[in-house]
């Protein structure tokens, strides 16, 4: 088993690759602008951030600073993934693939996290995803795509940016999702192929855009949009929804409301 431990990167212009095989765990904490971060763990029940397998005291995945591009490519089953994020403009790119995966993760759980470009691909089967972005802080400037293939898999995902562009892709079935968007300007456009799904989304809020495309049977469609309290001057708040469904024996109920209702 190989252990990377307590790597501190604390200047700017650096660019860190790490590769690792099997049952691998890797603790990092990242202070520093202009980091560009490469990571490959491949095998059985890797960990990246959270608690040595052997019980010793580590530190979480620990990233902090701006202008940062941070590459992370996970392959393989039973792999975890924890650790706060306080990030700046700056560019996330992952890539997972294997089932039974678990990973909890947060971006802007302190200081800022503004300007993000976030893209997830998720190719597997049985994995928990529990993410929150601007978790303490507020961000401004989200662009956030994700692509999931597979089936019975968990997502929740706790939103507080302003400014939002959010894009999905899933394809497969009983996945269930669950998503709150906090702040204004949110455009959340989902695509979903796949029977038996659980989707519950919440967006509140001043101008809210909600598009849904789905194809499959027996879901079920859970649906609330409040479009949130006009700023000073402002005399009406938007909030859009707009539903394809081509399905039998599907659930679909929608709150639209303003705030004061």
């Amino acid at each position: 088993m190989n252990k990377i431990l307590g790597v501190l990167i604390a200047l700017g212009l650096s660019s860190v690759v790490l590769g690792a095989t099997t049952d691998n765990e890797i603790f990092l904490e990242q202070v520093g602008d202009t980091l560009t971060l490469t990571i490959d763990q491949v095998g059985y029940g890797n960990k990246f951030g959270g608690t040595i397998v052997s019980g010793a005291v580590a530190t979480d995945m620990l990233i902090t600073g701006s202008s940062v591009t941070f590459n992370l490519d996970q392959i393989g089953n039973q792999n975890q993934l924890f650790g706060p994020i306080t990030l700046d403009s700056s560019a996330i790119d992952m890539v997972f693939t294997g089932d039974s995966n678990i990973f909890d993760w947060s971006i802007g759980s302190t200081g800022s996290a503004d300007s993000l470009d976030l893209d997830l691909a998720v190719t597997g089967s049985s994995n928990t995803w529990d993410f929150d972005l601007g978790s303490v802080a507020t961000g401004e400037s989200l662009n956030y795509d994700l692509t999931l293939i597979g089936s019975t898999n968990v997502f929740n995902t706790d939103i507080d940016y302003d400014n939002v562009v959010w894009n999905w892709e899933i394809t497969g079935s009983r996945n269930n999702i669950w998503t709150i968007q906090k702040e204004d300007n949110q455009s959340m456009i989902w695509d979903f192929e796949g029977d038996d799904a659980d989707i519950d989304v919440t967006q509140m809020d001043e101008d809210q855009l909600l598009t849904v495309a789905w194809d499959g049977d027996d879901a079920d469609i859970d649906i609330i949009q409040k479009s949130g309290t006009c700023p000073s001057g402002v005399t009406s708040c938007s909030g859009i929804i707009n539903i394809d469904v081509d399905s039998e024996d599907a659930t679909v109920t929608i709150n639209q409301k303003d705030s004061t209702d």
